[in-house]
C-alpha cells in the first residue's frame, strides 16, 4: 500500500504561499488582499517569512488572518539577512507539498494560484509573468528593460528560470537541492536555485496566466545599487555555471562604454532618460567589480 502524502493528511493544505518580509507592515495588506481574492478551489495557507523586521509585523497578524479571512501565520527566518533565508524558512515550515512564492510588496493578480498549480501538473518548478505597467510609472519604466512577455527569463543562453518574485515548487524537490543559496544576496539568487533545479534532473515550465504586478523602486539611487549588485552576481552565476554550458555574450560591457559616451547628454535631459544612463553605467560597474571578483572561480 502506497503511503498517503502530505496532501492527504486531513486539513492539511494543496499549496502553502510563503511571501518573504522585512518591514512591510504598510505595504502587505494589499497582497493579502489579493491573496484571499484567489479563484483557486483547492485549499491554501499563507506564511509570512519575517526576516527581522522592526516594525512589528507578528502582532498584526491575528488581526489579518480575520479581516481577509486567510489561513495565515508568520515564521521568524531572522538571524540570516535576506530573501534567500526567508524563502528557505517558509519552505520548511509548508504543510503542503507545493510550495508558492511571491513578494510582500507586489500584488498577484485573480487566477495566479489556479494558474500556478495547473501549470505543475507538468512540471517540478513554475515560474509567473509579470506586470511592469500597472504599478509603475513611465518614468521608473524609462529605467530598465521589462521582461520579455510570455516566456520564462534567460541568462547567458543557458537554462531559464523562474523569477523568485513569482513561482511554485515541489517542496520535496525545493529540499532536495538545498532550497536558496543563502550566500546569493541581492540577486542571482533565483537563477541559481532554477539552474541546480534542472541539472538535478528536474522539470521547469511557464505559467503564463500567473500574473504579479512587479512594482519596481521608487527611488534611482536605490535602483541604480540594485542594478550593480545584479550585474555584480550575474557574474558569479557566469563563473559557477560555466562549466555546465553557461557562456558570456561577447563584448557587453565594450558595448555599454559606448553607449555610455553616446549618450552623456541623457544627464542633463528628463529623469526618465536620466535615469536609464544612470542604470546602465551601473550594470557596467556591477559587472566589471564581479568580473574582478569571480574571474578565477569555476
Amino acid at each position: 500500500m502506497s503511503q498517503p502524502t502530505r496532501s492527504d493528511v486531513p486539513d492539511v493544505p494543496d499549496v502553502t504561499v510563503v511571501v518573504p518580509c522585512w518591514n512591510v507592515v504598510g505595504v502587505v495588506e494589499n497582497q493579502l488582499a489579493a491573496l484571499a481574492a484567489q479563484d483557486f478551489e483547492g485549499t491554501f495557507e499563507v506564511v509570512l517569512s519575517d526576516n527581522g523586521s522592526t516594525d512589528g509585523l507578528p502582532g498584526h497578524v491575528p488581526g489579518w488572518a480575520a479581516r481577509y479571512g486567510l489561513d495565515l501565520r508568520c515564521v521568524d527566518s531572522s538571524g540570516v539577512q535576506g530573501v534567500s533565508r526567508a524563502r528557505n524558512v517558509g519552505l520548511r515550515a509548508a504543510r503542503a507539498d507545493v510550495v508558492a512564492v511571491c513578494d510582500a510588496d507586489d500584488v498577484v493578480v485573480p487566477g495566479w494560484l489556479s494558474s500556478l498549480v495547473r501549470a505543475m501538473e507538468g512540471a517540478d518548478l513554475v515560474g509567473g509573468t509579470m506586470d511592469v505597467v500597472t504599478p509603475n510609472d513611465a518614468v521608473r519604466r524609462a529605467w530598465r528593460p521589462g521582461p520579455t512577455p510570455g516566456a520564462l527569463q534567460t541568462r547567458f543562453g543557458f537554462l531559464p528560470f523562474a523569477m523568485g518574485c513569482n513561482l511554485a515548487v515541489r517542496r520535496d524537490v525545493a529540499l532536495a537541492v538545498g532550497g536558496w543559496d543563502e550566500s546569493y544576496v541581492a540577486g542571482g539568487d533565483d537563477v541559481d536555485f532554477s539552474w541546480r533545479v534542472q541539472l538535478a534532473g528536474h522539470r521547469i515550465g511557464l505559467a503564463e496566466g500567473a500574473v504579479v504586478q512587479y512594482r519596481y523602486r521608487s527611488d534611482l539611487r536605490g535602483t541604480a545599487r540594485q542594478f550593480r549588485d545584479y550585474a555584480r552576481n550575474e557574474a558569479r552565476l557566469l563563473a559557477q555555471y560555466r562549466p555546465h554550458g553557461a557562456r558570456a555574450p561577447e563584448g557587453v560591457s565594450r558595448a555599454d562604454a559606448r553607449w555610455l559616451l553616446r549618450h552623456g547628454y541623457h544627464l542633463v535631459q528628463g529623469p526618465g532618460r536620466r535615469g536609464r544612463w544612470v542604470c546602465r553605467a551601473a550594470r557596467l560597474i556591477g559587472r566589471e567589480q564581479g568580473r574582478r571578483t569571480y574571474s578565477s572561480a569555476g
